[in-house]
């Protein structure tokens, strides 16, 4: 799990580990805003379900990763392509939850020749559209605004935001469940998922706080994501749990809307936190593992 690196095309160094079946179809997860490679164990249940080779990958200025100041989300897919290439892959499933469903989408959407399907879970959609932000917690609609009317406290924020953590880790956690829906603060009480947290938030902010940065410009924002939804070609599936209270349910339904491969799964009693779920993930995988039959 402490993970190792792969220089990229242009001299940077891309971080990443691998979990499950090493003999298994390779599936790309892409970690949240902020977070890092370290953001799913071997004991999770993604990381059990037989035949799925996993990839954990640090974005730029996260983790391992070099930053990447100016990247764009369609810059992400580049780098995606690489590693696989370096990890002989033709043919791959990518899975992106939360801020990472963007970066999910981007590499759905640049390319279609590689990637078998995609699972966007607890995702946000681009916040340019009517009712976007209506009914975001407090932390993500801070995002949005900032990225509109004030990008220039977007440093400040994210350093307090890391000096907290820093400080008072299981503070942070509290807080941040404070937000969340009762079915979410109940995963985040177990021990192993706070231990896992504050690990994955420790390699976030290892270089201090530009990946978190750029992330938030990217994800949060009401300029959009930089690239058409409904010129996806891939099979992609949308999870959202209805009592999530970080994402809301009007961006789950323009990325259903929008997509025009997207097939719904919405779930009126689950929450954010959906590949901590054992419950849910073995269903949110079976398309990983279908989309390998055609390889």
């Amino acid at each position: 799990m402490e993970g190792q690196t792969f220089t990229l095309p242009d001299g940077r160094r891309l971080g990443y580990t691998e979990l499950g079946d090493p003999d298994g179809f390779p599936l790309f997860i892409f970690h949240g805003t902020p977070g890092s490679r370290l953001a799913h164990g071997p004991d999770e249940p993604v990381a059990r379900i037989p035949g799925l080779r996993i990839i954990m990958t640090d974005r730029p200025g996260y983790g391992l990763s070099d930053p990447q100041p100016k990247r764009t989300l369609l810059d992400w897919p580049d780098d995606v392509a690489a590693l696989a290439d370096h990890l002989d892959f033709r043919r791959f499933a990518v899975a992106g939850g939360s801020g990472g469903g963007p970066h999910a989408a981007a590499c759905a959407y640049k390319l279609p020749d590689r990637v078998s399907v995609a699972i966007l879970f607890s995702s946000p959609a681009p916040a340019n559209f009517a009712g976007a932000a209506k009914g975001l917690s407090m932390g993500n609609l801070v995002s949005v605004v900032v990225s509109k009317y004030a990008p220039w406290l977007r440093r400040m924020l994210m350093n307090r935001y890391r000096k907290i953590f820093l400080k008072n880790p299981e503070g942070y956690i509290d807080a941040i469940a404070a937000q969340m829906s009762a079915c979410d603060r109940q995963i985040m009480q177990q021990p192993e998922i706070r231990e896992r947290i504050k690990a994955d938030l420790r390699e976030a902010y290892r270089q201090g706080v530009e990946g978190h940065i750029r992330d938030s410009q990217l994800v949060m924002t009401s300029r959009g994501w930089g690239f058409d939804l409904s010129q996806i070609t891939v099979p992609v599936h949308v999870w959202y749990g209805e009592q999530d209270r970080l994402v809301t349910k009007a961006m789950a339904q323009y990325l259903v809307r929008t997509i025009p491969t997207a097939r719904p799964h919405f779930l009126p009693e689950k929450g954010h936190l959906l590949l901590s779920d054992p419950e849910i993930v073995p269903e949110m995988m079976k398309p990983v593992l279908q989309s390998r039959l055609g390889d």
